[in-house]
């Protein structure tokens, strides 16, 4: 499983670019496959795209928008939903994505 795109070591700022579009979540599975509640069976990540921040849009940082999509799965399947979070980053940025708010994997 790639988990490389939650490592806390790689900060928000490395990866933040104004107008695109990507994906958070604070209880993804860690990577031996456990939950950080035992009795966790799903969890979610949104999709957001980068905002600037600062006075009049010039600042240097960015910042998460709301989130524009939200991807539900079982966390015995992190993969699965990983993959559908970075396809609809994808398809927004392209200007694609015409889906649902709200996606179950």
């Amino acid at each position: 499983m790639d988990t490389t795109h939650w490592i806390p070591s790689q900060p928000y700022a490395a990866r933040a670019e104004p107008g695109k579009h990507d994906f958070s979540g604070n209880c993804v599975p860690r990577q031996d496959g456990s939950s950080l509640y035992p009795s966790q069976e799903t969890f979610s990540v949104g999709v957001f795209e980068w905002l600037r921040r600062g006075r009049k849009g010039d600042g240097k940082c960015c910042k998460a928008g709301p989130v524009k999509v939200r991807i539900k799965g079982l966390v015995a399947d992190p993969a699965a939903v990983l993959a559908k979070a970075k396809e609809i980053a994808a398809a927004l940025d392209a200007g694609t994505y015409t889906g649902p708010k709200n996606v179950k994997v």
